[in-house]
This record gives structure tokens, C-alpha cells and sequence, in this order.
């Protein structure tokens, strides 16, 4: 965070043409999204959104240290998490429905690493037709074991089955005997 913090303060400097006078400058959203290579609609989506605390609301003045530490590119909007899950912005907020994203206000809601994260997980879960395939049954007969617990619902409604319970399922079967 240190050595971040000097590398913001020596790119101001160079943005302003002349050294910096105090420890911690108030600087402009639009000179805080040229040091954190972002759109200034971004920087301004945050201070609107209270992820980045604004020290005067009339001209948005932020603090250089609260800069350096809001990690910008921790959040993202919904649009931009249907880009990482490969879902439109109706499925986004069907996950953040369940349980499945925290949301964190109206403007960039979403944590860029609890998006990520539910994007790895969703690579391990299947859908129902998906999984009745490997199962080698129909869709009724997969949400009929998701009723009784045979298998455990993931919350997502457009990926409900674990694929590793699937092959564990599979593996449990008995072969069926084959007639000569």
C-alpha cells in the first residue's frame, strides 16, 4: 500500500507539473481515474455509490490516501458480472435474489472477487438437463432427487446440480448386467 501510495503521488506530481505541498491532496474524480487508469464516470459511480468517500460534495474532491486504498477495481456493476458469468443482467440479479451475490448499494454493487469466485464455482454445476444426461434419466426424475435431497440444490436456478454429487451418484450404481 506504501509503495502504492508514493507511485500515486509521484504520477500526481507529474499530472500537475510541480510538486505536491501537503502528505494527502484532495485531487478531482477526473485526476483520480487518470492515476487509476479508469473512466471518470467510474470514479464518479463510486463517490455516488459511497464506496469512495468524497471530502467536498459541491466539486468531488477525494483524498489522495482514500484513493490508494478503495481499490477501485474491486467493484463492478451488474452488466459488467453478466460479462463474467456469461449471463444477462436479469440472471445477475436472480443470483444476487438467492443468496448467491451480496449486492452493496445500487451503482458497481457487486465485489469484483465474490463475482469471480461464484464464476469458478458455476464451471462445477450443471443443468438439469445437463445432469439427467450424465445420469441417464429424464429432468423430472432429476429435480425428483433434488426434492428428496438425493442431491443438493445450488441456489441457482439456471445451474441447481453439483456435478461432482452427479459422479458420485454414477459411481454408486451397481452395473446393470448385461444379457447374452
Amino acid at each position: 500500500m506504501e509503495t502504492l501510495a508514493r507511485e500515486y503521488r509521484a504520477r500526481l506530481a507529474e499530472l500537475l507539473g510541480e510538486p505536491l505541498m501537503v502528505d494527502d491532496p484532495l485531487i478531482t474524480t477526473a485526476q483520480a481515474a487518470v492515476l487509476l487508469e479508469v473512466p471518470p464516470q467510474r470514479v464518479a459511480a463510486l463517490v455516488r455509490a459511497g464506496h469512495l468517500p468524497a471530502r467536498s460534495r459541491a466539486h468531488r474532491r477525494l483524498l489522495l490516501s482514500d484513493v490508494v486504498r478503495s481499490g477501485l477495481d474491486q467493484w463492478m456493476s451488474v452488466a459488467e458480472a453478466g460479462v463474467v458469468l456469461g449471463l444477462g443482467q436479469t440472471g445477475v440479479r436472480r443470483l444476487i435474489s438467492s443468496g448467491l451475490l451480496a449486492a452493496h448499494g445500487k451503482e458497481l454493487p457487486l465485489r469484483r472477487d465474490d463475482v469471480e469466485v461464484l464464476a469458478r464455482l458455476r464451471e462445477g454445476w450443471l443443468t438439469l438437463s445437463t445432469a439427467a444426461s450424465a445420469l441417464g434419466v429424464g429432468v423430472d426424475e432429476v429435480q425428483r432427487m433434488l426434492r428428496h435431497r438425493q442431491l443438493t440444490h445450488t441456489c441457482d436456478v439456471a445451474r441447481p446440480v453439483y456435478r461432482h454429487e452427479v459422479s458420485s451418484v454414477l459411481a454408486t450404481r451397481r452395473p446393470v448386467p448385461s444379457k447374452a
